[in-house]
């Protein structure tokens, strides 16, 4: 009868899942664990745990269904709704390792936009705050998570170059500075590092022409060999069932008409900043789909085959334990997850880190916030305890008072500083 149980559950998602799948909504997406309500009510949250789903295992059918029903309902929540991960954590992390009050805004923003296409902040009854239209981003919906057309999709899972049979990476702690494996990763972090004007490409799935090293994350100018090549993927439904996609080498698309060559001047004064948060974006999203991307692959073209080869099509990247991972990245005991799980953990240690890196290019860097001492205190002992809470008006607030206790003015639309 168990066996029946889950066999059925196991279909219906591979059903539903493929649904969704090959049309996707093209607004809210996965990752926002904040959704704002209408009629001025207090946000719910997106998609919490269901209360009979274990922290210790992701991959019980009936818990991937439910799991994954709830994010198709906040898919299609009216007014949307944020990360606190990618959106007020982020810009705190900046604010304190030395960014400007504006600049860890716009760090922050880019990073949820890129999520979203596009972010304007709201208050916490759901409304655009008064000077929404000055702390909007453009438009970037070219990076879009649910946009396989672009590459966008690329921007958040991010497999490595590596035969079937290599050693999967720790994606729970990416190298950075591995090209030659980590390829996307690589690639958007040396884009950002370059700064408005650099040299430095952006390119669909990151691939370059091969550098002096061999890779193809950080050569002078997007593949082409002579001619551009096709990338083909395919990604999990519910194995073996998965999607296609195909995209083709060059320049990556930013927006409707505008490509990542157009990305200053189509961006404006913040650019650096939103080259900053889109690369913190896809660090984050690296080590959030970890499970799904350390078990993926890509080839590289060979005389025989004069195309990119992405495969997705993994047990790990089922939407079911897809959508499950995603609700144990807030609102939950972290304690009570098993180790590869513990992805908030993880990525709040690397972005702050990283963040410290770009505030040391850009020459804003705090010396306090190079000591273990003041990034324990930020994330182990602050940002991480607050976003364990359940109720998310309370989880706004704590990850709020955070920062107000380092001096962090609130997150445009959080609630304000107490006390």
């Amino acid at each position: 009868m168990n066996g029946h149980i889950r066999r059925s559950a196991t279909v219906a998602l591979a059903l539903a899942a493929a649904a969704f799948v090959v049309a996707p909504p093209q607004a809210h997406g996965f990752a926002e664990d904040i959704c704002y309500s209408e009629g001025g009510a207090p946000p719910h949250n997106c998609a919490p745990l269901p209360q009979s789903c274990p922290l210790d295992d992701p991959n019980g059918p009936l818990c991937g269904l439910e799991a994954f029903v709830r994010y198709g309902y906040t898919l299609r929540q009216p007014l949307g709704g944020r990360s606190l991960v990618h959106s007020d954590s982020t810009y705190i992390i900046a604010r304190t390792v030395g960014f400007s009050e504006r600049d860890a805004y716009w760090i922050a923003a880019y990073d949820e936009a890129t999520d979203l296409g596009t972010f304007a902040p709201r208050d916490v009854n759901g409304q655009l705050v008064a000077d929404a239209a000055a702390l909007t981003t453009k438009d970037i919906g070219g990076l879009v998570r649910t946009h396989f057309a672009t590459g966008g999709f690329l921007f958040h899972f991010l497999p490595t170059m590596r035969g079937p049979l290599d050693p999967e990476p720790d994606g729970m702690r990416p190298d950075v500075d591995d090209p030659a494996h980590e390829v996307m990763l690589t690639h958007v972090r040396r884009w950002a590092m370059a700064g408005p004007g650099g040299s430095a490409p952006l390119c669909t799935g990151g691939f370059t022409t091969r550098s002096a090293d061999g890779d193809y994350a950080t050569g002078a100018a997007c593949y082409a060999d002579p001619e551009p090549a096709q990338i083909n993927g395919v990604y999990s439904v519910e194995t073996p069932v998965a999607i296609p996609f195909t995209n083709v080498t060059g320049e990556q698309v930013i927006s409707d008409g505008v490509s990542s060559s157009q990305f200053d001047s189509w961006i404006g004064a913040d650019s650096w900043n939103a080259r900053i948060g889109i690369y913190i974006h896809a660090l984050g999203d690296r080590i959030s789909h970890h499970a799904c991307t350390d078990a993926g692959t890509i080839s590289a073209p060979s005389p025989d085959r004069p195309e990119f080869r992405i495969d997705l099509n993994k047990p790990t990247c089922d939407q079911g334990p897809h959508a499950v991972r995603h609700e144990y990245e807030t609102g939950v005991d972290f304690a009570g997850l098993e180790s590869e799980d513990q992805t908030t953990k993880a990525a709040l240690s690397m972005v702050y880190d990283e963040l410290v890196e770009f505030a040391r290019i850009r020459g804003t860097l705090d010396a306090q916030a190079t000591t273990p001492s003041t990034k324990n205190a930020l994330v182990l002992d602050g940002l991480l305890p607050a976003l364990e809470v359940g109720n998310p008006v309370e989880r706004m607030e704590a990850v709020t008072d955070v920062g107000c206790r380092l001096g962090v003015p609130a997150f445009p639309g959080s609630p304000a500083c107490r006390g």
